[in-house]
């Protein structure tokens, strides 16, 4: 996309969370639920959900800045990508500490048995999204009725839950696009799913005056790039957790305050050999800033997830999204680990 090398397939990340869910759950059947122990000896290994772009900046500088390390942990960092399907498979057959996953996925994966449990989210709000030409503005869900939509395959699940929530008709013509933006510019689509934090940044780079909006905007707010670990590790090692959250959340605020430090470390150290675009790396880690904080962590500290807003707005957007069976919160959430780590 535009020479963009971390553009990502619609379908991968939080986009999706029902789709991804049920891929997890698909995979941890195939690997029989086995469960090998925990690291130990201090080590937290963090699974990511990609490539090592800037999507993990916070935990980079977490890393590079000795936060891991002054908290006597090892927090070594796992990259995904096209070649890891799901997140939450490696921390259930012990070959992670922590999952970045999405709420979806690890409902799936519990649904399954595994002992996950969320302990707090880096991003407070989705980047899964839509974009659209300014000409032709999507600003509301009502703007989606009668559009014609460019989304990879799958994502008309995402579609048809916002207009649902929303109690509009489900009415719209699906265009099969891939990960690129030549449907939107060219006319073949009004509107395309995307992530905010990418495919907005390629075309405003490329001259094109765009609109981006979220998933929330629209009225199906979620979480994403959510901690999960299992509560068997959590248990026996709870202070190695703490001080991996407490990290973590200062590597983050790290970057609210020095983006240029999280931009710097993702291009020269930790993604140096993904050849990533200077400018839109810089641009998406700033545009990525925008969803870490909201009114509960500016009380609760970053990376903290509201119970309420799991229960009331996020439960709801996972159902119109096929998610059958939803936890009690209480299960899935363990809000108390990070409450300690900010203390």
């Amino acid at each position: 996309m535009n020479g963009h090398h971390t553009a990502r397939p619609l379908s991968r990340r939080t986009l999706l969370g029902a789709v991804s869910g049920l891929g997890a759950a698909g995979l941890l059947s195939a690997c029989g639920g086995v469960a090998a122990g925990s690291s130990g000896g201090g080590s937290v290994r963090t699974q990511l959900s990609w490539l090592k772009d800037v999507t993990f900046a916070g935990h980079y500088i977490a890393d590079h800045e000795g936060y891991f390390r002054s908290e006597h942990i090892k927090g070594a960092l796992v990259p995904g990508g096209p070649s890891v399907p799901d997140t939450v498979t490696p921390a259930v057959a012990g070959a992670a500490d922590v999952a970045l996953a999405d709420f979806a996925a690890v409902i799936a994966a519990r649904a399954q048995g595994a002992d996950l449990v969320a302990i707090g989210a880096v991003l407070q709000t989705s980047p899964g999204g839509f974009v659209s030409l300014a000409s032709r503005p999507v600003r509301t869900a009502k703007d989606l009725v009668g559009s014609r939509i460019g989304l990879s395959p799958g994502s008309e699940v995402l579609v048809e839950a916002i207009l649902r929530l929303n109690r509009l008709p489900v009415r719209y013509t699906r265009v099969p696009v891939g990960s690129g933006t030549a449907a939107l510019t060219k006319g073949q689509c009004d509107v395309m799913a995307c992530y905010v934090t990418s495919q907005p940044l390629a075309l405003k780079a490329a001259g094109h005056d765009v609109v981006a909006v979220t998933q929330s905007d629209l009225g199906m707010p979620d979480y994403a790039l959510v901690m999960a670990a299992r509560r068997s590790d959590i248990d026996k090692r709870r202070d190695d957790y703490v001080g991996y959250l407490r990290a973590v959340a200062r590597g983050y605020r790290r970057n609210l305050d020095s983006p240029a430090l999280g931009t710097k470390l993702t291009l020269e150290v930790y993604g140096k050999s993904l050849g990533l675009d200077p400018g839109i790396t810089a641009a998406e880690n700033l545009a990525q800033n925008h969803l870490v904080t909201n009114a509960y962590t500016d009380v609760h500290g970053l990376c903290a997830v509201d119970p309420e807003q799991l229960s009331a707005h996020v439960y709801p957007g996972l159902r119109a999204r096929g998610t059958k069976t939803l936890p009690p919160v209480p299960e899935l959430l363990d809000g108390s680990l990070i409450a300690e780590a900010h203390g």
